[in-house]
């Protein structure tokens, strides 16, 4: 995977890559910002290009991987001595607390054969949110790991990197730990804590380490890597990119639903709500629907799809013709929707959606959130337009 590959990200990239060529590349980073935004995708390729047998240089004289040399193939497969990859496991057996042993060595034969299959789609891609099972901390027994580890001669050549994914899922013991093993350099290593959640981390932690900001990605990139690496049809990647909110990873997320239909299903219980008259037993059937399936996470998706068919409303309101939507298949339908209710107070009836969103993830009845943020929609508008 060479930088190229890196889904935006330039500024970080250019920056990371100036370090090396200079050679300042720091002994501790602190990568934050959203989740699916690439920290661990740069993390593992700077970790790839430091080893690289036979780096290459641009024309600017700035490093990236061969990806053709053994070291490249072992960073690839996450078999490279001298990376590692840290991420949170699974409880196993209780263990007495001073005992120097692997945190893999008292997980079962299922909870390692789950971390093998978690491992190799996180090779395979490296935006891959890795989903361990009871798998919510990162333990003192890897923290202790680490150290072993960089006090020990390195095997081959290259600069040992130990990339902790997520860390703010590191225990108070474990981040205590990780504190004096920041605290005492070694040469030739470099520490990568990559989090989206960097207020938990400790500033006694934070403090240590060079801070690298990653932006949200913007929705065209996103859909020009789910469309390139994914074969996505170019108008779902961009429902997909907009539904992802800066997140490619959250955006593959829902590569298996069926955006067409949940869009379609929502926007229709919606005009049911909008009727001038007779209305209820229309809508009461939409929601009687809807809400009975007992997927939860295809409720949150057609709430979000109704989001975005209401900002897109919004800007066809507002710039007409020149608008630039996201339900770019659906113009026509969104133009006579705008052109119905051209005083529809958008802002107010978004802020209702996003309102029943987070009541769905409270576990809240999903049949009364439905039928509330409908209601609710209709109820805003004036009358005189439906």
């Amino acid at each position: 995977m060479a930088w190229s590959n890196i889904i935006g990200q330039s500024r970080i990239i250019s920056s990371l890559r100036h370090a090396a060529a200079d050679g300042r590349v720091a002994h501790g980073y602190c990568f934050w910002g959203t989740a699916g935004a690439g920290k661990d995708a740069v993390a593992l390729e700077l970790a790839k290009m430091m080893n690289c047998l036979v780096p290459r240089r641009d024309k600017d004289g700035l490093l990236e991987a061969c990806d053709e040399c053994k070291s490249c193939h072992q960073a690839d497969k996450f078999e490279h001595p001298n990376i590692r990859f840290i991420f949170s496991l699974p409880a196993g057996k209780s263990a007495p607390a001073d005992r120097d042993e692997s945190p893999l060595f008292r997980l079962s034969d299922d909870q390692i054969k789950i971390i093998r299959e978690q491992m190799e789609l996180k090779a395979s891609d490296h935006y891959h949110d890795i989903d361990i099972p009871n798998a919510a901390q990162i333990k003192i027994a890897s923290i202790r790991d680490i150290k072993k580890n960089v006090t020990m001669s390195a095997v081959q050549s290259g600069m040992r990197v130990v990339i902790i994914s997520e860390a703010d899922q590191m225990t108070d013991e474990a981040a205590n730990a990780f504190l004096k093993t920041l605290e005492e350099p070694h040469s030739n290593i470099t520490l990568i804590l990559t989090t989206s959640r960097r207020e938990q981390l400790p500033q006694t932690i934070l403090s240590r380490c060079q801070q690298l900001y990653f932006p949200v990605l913007p929705d065209d990139e996103i859909a020009a890597a789910l469309v390139a690496r994914r074969g996505v049809a170019l108008e779902d990647a961009r429902l997909m990119a907009a539904f992802g909110q800066g997140s490619y990873s959250r955006a593959c997320d829902f590569l298996n639903e069926d955006m067409r239909r949940s869009r379609h299903d929502i926007i229709d219980a919606l005009r049911a709500a909008l009727k001038r008259s007779e209305y209820r037993s229309a809508l009461l059937h939409h929601v009687e629907t809807l809400s009975g399936e007992k997927d939860r996470t295809r409720m949150e998706i057609m709430l979000a799809l109704l989001l975005l068919w209401l900002r897109d409303a919004y800007e066809m309101s507002v710039a007409g013709a020149a608008a630039v939507i996201t339900n770019v298949d659906q113009r026509q339908s969104i133009e006579r929707f705008a052109a119905a209710f051209p005083d529809a107070p958008f802002g107010d009836m978004a802020i209702a959606v996003e309102e029943a969103a987070e009541a769905v993830r409270r576990n809240v009845d999903r049949r009364l959130i439905l039928l509330t943020v409908l209601l609710r929609c209709r109820y805003m508008l004036p009358q005189g337009n439906r």
